[in-house]
């Protein structure tokens, strides 16, 4: 039991209280953890008979939004820049992955619940009613975040929209040849989850290469090692590019496609986010 207890301590307690470190242990974990709970999330989301179509991703952008500036706030706290009351609460140990994850879950489902009962009495669209809440609570995010520095920001968007010519060139250029399997993979909605996920790369290449920060995660840290901060603009196309063309020839087009690609844009969108906040916030 000892061991076992030291095992727990080392690989999954002490990295949250060390503000999210990820080891081999907790992050092979956590993926199995994120795919059962794709598959039940998206069977609860089938029982509400919500479609997942652009409406329920407009919804849910604002809490991805929530769920960064949220993280940003810990960062904030555990570095002493959010003080008094408020930094007390958000220094506690239940924001890191995967706490975090499932309070951003819990908020949603709760929102989703109360926007359904508008949608049924009031006959307003449930995803008006949460994209109103979500925004309502990023705007408190935003008043509470300790807000420094706009450079880092320019940068990393900067370099996002280079990312983002590139891959909706691309999608332009395959959108009327004959070429079948570029031109599946870049189509407008990859396109777009792609220059995502380079929010995400940029975010770290900046944060690692100009204001002297570690990667988290343990293959973009050993291929970092290796090589350099750039390296993490071609572990995600080497990643994601495989991956999107699975997806899209592997699942029938519908609800489930749709999902998975909400879950893409969504590991992608929030730690890209989270990492570009953090720039601002000087922590």
């Amino acid at each position: 039991m000892e061991s076992l207890s030291n095992f727990t301590y080392e690989y999954f307690v002490k990295p949250i209280l060390s503000n999210g470190w990820f080891n081999p242990v907790n992050s092979i974990t956590y993926g199995v953890i994120l795919v059962v709970c794709v598959y039940f999330v998206f069977r609860l989301l089938k029982k509400m008979s919500i479609k997942i179509d652009r409406y329920f991703t407009y919804a849910i952008l604002p809490f991805i939004f929530w769920a960064s500036t949220t993280r940003v706030l810990h960062d904030a706290a555990y570095y002493g820049a959010l003080t008094g009351k408020i930094g007390e609460f958000y220094s506690l140990p239940i924001f890191p992955t995967p706490g975090s994850y499932f309070i951003t879950f819990m908020l949603a489902l709760i929102t989703l619940l109360v926007s359904l009962l508008f949608q049924k009495y009031l006959n307003i669209s449930y995803w008006k009613v949460m994209v109103a809440i979500g925004v309502v609570l990023d705007v408190v995010n935003v008043v509470l975040l300790p807000i420094v520095d706009l450079f880092p920001m320019a940068v990393i968007l900067g370099l996002t929209a280079c990312w983002s010519v590139v891959f909706f060139g691309l999608w332009k250029l395959f959108e009327k040849t004959r070429f079948e399997t570029p031109k599946r993979i870049f189509t407008m909605g990859n396109s777009s989850l792609l220059s995502v996920h380079m929010l995400d790369a940029s975010a770290t290449y900046v944060a690692l290469t100009f204001f002297g920060y570690l990667e988290q995660h343990p293959l973009p840290r050993f291929l970092i090692g290796l090589t350099n901060p750039a390296a993490m603009f071609f572990l995600k196309l080497a990643v994601l590019i495989p991956v999107l063309y699975v997806v899209d020839t592997h699942t029938e087009a519908g609800d489930f496609r749709n999902f998975l690609k909400i879950v893409i844009l969504i590991l992608g969108l929030a730690p890209g986010l989270r990492d570009m906040i953090r720039l601002m916030v000087g922590v």
